[in-house]
């Protein structure tokens, strides 16, 4: 892993091989030398053979085989659109016992977006209420998470814990990662729509600028700083024009929940005069340094705005549909308008409360249904599918150049799963199948930098039993003592899950 001992070589053999590269390559029977943690050939046995041959015999000795015949060799997912909001997640042990079917809720029906900012600005609360061991256990778990599906790179574009709880877990873990924090410096009232501030903006920007000293400060390139707001209606101009300064200072890029919903525009409009978009332009954000999260939701010229600045546009297509979100279909389609333009569009899991399904889920989505609405089968391919949870995904982030797609000379990050069971006989395109019917429990192994940090389906950093009863006690025990009901939850917990603790 970057930053620590260099990893043995490895060379696996005999994979079906999908670069996710500029070519979209898909190479069946090849393998992949992977020596100081980046990869040294790739190809088939043929051409690789010159190149283990070329090792020194000190790196020749101590080469690891890897049999992977019957399995796809994929880059390991980029997830540039992550929160870790799993500190709130014992709140559902009192909603509804966990029972029975939801009701429309705020981001439905084109969105309560007043009161999601309301509620965005009071989250970060919790962050506060966080204790160093509590909040290192819920990120250690919350990252876990994501490392089991596959996702061996993440962008935090806001998390309910501290960034340095964030940057320890993903040392821990083996993984890398975008840190920032919980930023917002108000909200817009539900009442009357104006824009009420909460935070100082100087507070906030030295907040900001310790986290970014204290990321360039990590050996390596396994966590960089992410400048970012939590939605553009948490935002005010003030705060938006020193993040356009605080990334050019740090050399950051800067990601946040933007034209995300149909009534959002006019609720911008309504607080700060202008749509979210066009603010943007306004402040100095809309660049090829914006990770607009979303961003379905904008008029023509706004369309051109985007297309025109390079921005990067990443939805959470296997999300959507959980919460009633319409961002794939809504507004006519502007995902495949997004695409068609030569937009960098990638996906990304979200985050909430709940599970949430991973990199693979993300990239069916943003295949299947977008062919059907086109009437078009080849309207997203899925080669392009990968490339939107790999090789853009890591551009959104600017960590393309070392990261998102299998190429000599680009860091050692890649997911194994296996297709060779029933559902990959005698198909004609394994990754067709491997997209429309695996899923994030198929990952058996995944490598960052060119060091396994999960094989065989075993994470190799901890138990993963003890990282979940770690971030199961911080959960119960930093909501119980913010709500007042810690021996309700604990109660609550036990008839539920308590049998996980015996078996």
């Amino acid at each position: 892993m970057t930053g620590g001992p260099t990893p043995a070589p490895a060379l696996i053999e005999g994979a079906f091989v999908c670069t996710a590269d500029a070519e979209h390559r898909v190479l069946p029977h090849a393998s992949v030398l992977v020596v100081d943690g980046r990869i040294a050939a790739l190809g088939s046995a043929g051409d690789v053979a010159p190149a283990v041959a070329a090792l020194p015999d000190e790196q020749r000795g101590r080469l690891a085989r890897v049999d992977a015949r019957g399995a796809m060799v994929l880059p390991g997912f980029v997830n540039p659109h992550f929160h870790d909001v799993f500190v709130d997640r014992a709140r559902q042990l009192l909603a509804d016992g966990g029972y029975g079917d939801p009701q429309p809720g705020v981001f439905s029906q084109g969105g309560h977006v007043t009161v999601l900012s309301q509620v965005f600005d009071g989250l970060r609360g919790l962050v506060d209420h966080l204790r160093p061991d509590e909040a290192e256990a819920i990120a250690r778990y919350s990252l876990w998470t994501q490392l089991r599906c596959g996702i061996t790179t993440v962008g935090e574009v806001g998390s309910l814990n501290r960034p340095e709880a964030t940057t320890g877990a993903l040392r821990f873990l083996g993984m890398r990662g975008a840190v920032n924090g919980w930023i917002s410096d108000g909200y817009c009232d539900p009442a009357t729509g104006a824009f009420q501030r909460t935070r100082s903006v100087a507070d906030i920007v030295a907040e900001l600028d310790e986290v970014a000293t204290a990321c360039a400060a990590q050996p390596g390139d396994q966590v960089r700083f992410l400048a970012s707001a939590i939605y553009s209606l948490n935002m005010s101009d003030e705060l938006g024009a020193a993040m356009a300064d605080l990334v050019r200072r740090h050399d950051a890029r800067f990601a946040t929940h933007v034209a995300a919903m149909a009534n959002e525009s006019a609720a911008s409009v309504a607080a700060f005069g202008r749509s979210s978009v066009r603010r943007f332009h306004d402040l100095g954000l809309l660049d090829d340094r914006l990770l607009a999260v979303h961003c379905a939701f904008t008029d023509a010229d706004e369309e051109r705005l985007v297309r025109e600045h390079g921005v990067h546009v990443c939805m959470a297509p296997a999300k959507y549909g959980t919460t009633g979100e319409n961002t794939m279909s809504g507004n006519g389609g502007q995902f495949l308008r997004f695409k068609r333009a030569g937009v960098n569009l990638s996906v990304s899991t979200d985050g909430e409360a709940a599970a949430v399904a991973g990199q693979i889920e993300a990239m069916r989505m943003a295949w299947l249904p977008q062919n059907e609405l086109a009437a078009d089968d080849t309207a997203v391919l899925p080669t392009e599918a990968l490339a939107m949870g790999t090789r853009n995904a890591a551009a959104g982030l600017g960590w393309d150049a070392e990261i998102g797609s299998l190429e000599v000379g680009k860091q050692a990050d890649l997911v194994l799963a296996p297709i060779d069971d029933w559902r990959y006989l005698m198909v004609s395109r394994p990754l067709d199948a491997f997209l429309q019917m695996a899923s994030y429990t198929d990952v058996r192994s995944v490598m960052v930098g060119g060091q396994w940090v999960i094989r065989d389906g075993r994470t190799l950093a901890a138990d993963e039993r003890d990282l979940e009863a770690a971030a199961v006690e911080a959960t119960l025990a930093v909501v119980g003592r913010i709500d007042g009901n810690a021996a309700e939850l604990r109660a609550a917990y036990d008839r539920r899950y308590g049998h996980r603790a015996r078996d």
